[in-house]
């Protein structure tokens, strides 16, 4: 979770769910920049969850597609929260304050 909190991480891995990119395409999808971008796939690879290709690309490798099946689920409970007005966002009866908050 460090990991795929760090900035651009989640988005490279994200972008790799879908199979095989060069370095240029990821930097163009995220905008990252190119030294962060270095970094992040550094770790990932570090990590086991990215690899290089024959080719020079980068793509998940068998335990990155693995957490797509804990990552996948996440996602789609963000595009369903997402389609949400406000108003449904705040179930009724729902606190408007945090836990001890005044």
């Amino acid at each position: 979770m460090d990991l795929l909190g760090r900035r651009f991480a989640l988005g490279a891995y994200w972008q790799l769910r879908a199979g095989s990119l060069s370095f240029r395409a990821l930097q163009a999808r995220l905008d990252a920049p190119e030294a962060q971008l270095t970094q992040r796939l550094r770790e990932l690879r570090e990590a086991g969850m990215a690899e290089v290709d024959e080719v020079g690309e980068y793509r998940l490798t068998a335990h990155g597609r693995r957490l797509l099946g804990l990552v996948q689920p996440l996602a789609d409970f963000a595009d369903e929260w997402a389609a949400l007005s406000p108003r449904q966002r705040v179930p009724r009866g729902a606190a408007d304050r945090g836990f001890d908050e005044p």
